[in-house]
């Protein structure tokens, strides 16, 4: 039995959105699926994660982006903030670890394949990650 139409799907959107960004990027220089260490090197303790997009020689700030191929509109109401909350902890400990580690500033982000169609919904998704400094990205439109 082979992955879930909508893992492959997920993993095909990540490759393309990747790609579009390493063929387009100006300035700086793209790391896909770039590892990090979230903990300081003297700690005993190493913690890793992976960047789904880190763009690096920016000047005087990364870029720190994620990418999710969530279906907002699949998502039960009541399960909603809880996945935003999800999404956002995950960028802010990136965040964390360039501001507090490497002294540098961050400007992050989430691309989504595409915004939802629930009235309301997409505005909801973006009030609350904007609130939290993250921008966001509706990759189809």
């Amino acid at each position: 039995m082979g992955e879930p139409e909508s893992l492959r799907a997920g993993k095909y959107f990540h490759k393309r959105v990747q790609s579009d960004w390493e063929r387009t990027a100006k300035d700086g220089k793209v790391y896909p699926e770039h590892t990090i260490s979230l903990v300081p090197n003297r700690s005993a303790h190493k913690k890793h994660a992976r960047l789904d997009i880190f763009v690096d020689d920016t000047g005087d700030f990364v870029s720190v982006i994620e990418i999710k191929s969530t279906d907002w509109d699949e998502v039960k109401p009541e399960n909603r903030r809880k996945l935003l909350g999800s999404h956002k902890r995950q960028v802010w400990r990136y965040i964390e670890r360039y501001v507090d580690l490497e002294k540098v500033d961050v400007c992050p982000g989430i691309i989504y394949k595409s915004p939802p169609s629930t009235p309301g919904l997409r505005e909801d998704i973006e009030e609350y990650l904007n609130e939290w400094g993250l921008q966001v990205v509706w990759y189809e439109e």
